[in-house]
C-alpha cells in the first residue's frame, strides 16, 4: 500500500492537504530542526531520530484511527510548507482533553505569515465535521506563540483556560460543532 494513499487529499485555492511519503522525510527533518518552529512546541530543535518517531506516529494514525495529520503543500510548486490534521496523543495533560479530537498545525518558516495556516487548518476543520462523531475539537497552543492563537480563533476555537502539560502551562482551545451546546461554528 501506498503511505499516501492512507490519507485523502484536500485541495483549497493554494494549498493541498495529502498524506505523508518516505520522500517527505527530508523535509520534516530541515522543518523540525528549526528553531523558529520549535520555539513554541517544544522548545527545542528535534532530532533526525526524534522526527523520524513522530514521522512514522503521524502514519499510524491514518492506519489505525482514520485520521491524522496531512502534508500541507503549496499547489502551484508542489513544496512541502507544513502539516496540518488532528490527532490522539493520550496526552498526560491536566485538565484531560477528554478525547477531544486534537487539532494541530506546524509551518516552516519560509511559509509563515502568509495565511496557509489558516487555509490548512479550515480544510482539515472541513474534513474532520464529516468524519467526526464528537461535538468538539480541542487544541493546545503555547502561551506565547501569537500567530497560533489568531489562527486557532480564526477558525472558531474559544480559549478554554490553562492546561498544564510537560511541566508549563499551555492554553487549552475547544471548537465547538454547530449544534453541539447551541453554540454554532
Amino acid at each position: 500500500m501506498r503511505l499516501d494513499a492512507l490519507a485523502p487529499v484536500i485541495e483549497t485555492e493554494r494549498l493541498r492537504l495529502r498524506g505523508r511519503t518516505l520522500d517527505d522525510f527530508a523535509f520534516f527533518v530541515s522543518m523540525w530542526a528549526d528553531p523558529a518552529v520549535t520555539r513554541h512546541i517544544g522548545g527545542t530543535p528535534r532530532s533526525e531520530e526524534d522526527t523520524w518517531t513522530k514521522f512514522l506516529r503521524m502514519i499510524g494514525h491514518w492506519a489505525a484511527l482514520g485520521f491524522g495529520y496531512w502534508v500541507v503543500e503549496e499547489k502551484d510548486t508542489g513544496r512541502a510548507v507544513g502539516e496540518a490534521g488532528f490527532g490522539r496523543f493520550k496526552r498526560v495533560i491536566e485538565p484531560s482533553l477528554h478525547d477531544a479530537p486534537e487539532m494541530g498545525w506546524a509551518l516552516a518558516p519560509a511559509a509563515q505569515g502568509r495565511g496557509y495556516a489558516t487555509e490548512a487548518v479550515r480544510a482539515a476543520i472541513a474534513w474532520g465535521d464529516g468524519f467526526f462523531d464528537a461535538a468538539r475539537l480541542s487544541c493546545i497552543i503555547g502561551k506565547d506563540n501569537a500567530a497560533s492563537v489568531r489562527v486557532a480563533e480564526k477558525v472558531g476555537f474559544a480559549r478554554s483556560g490553562l492546561a498544564r502539560y510537560h511541566d508549563e502551562d499551555v492554553l487549552l482551545f475547544y471548537r465547538d460543532r454547530a449544534g453541539a451546546n447551541g453554540q454554532s461554528r
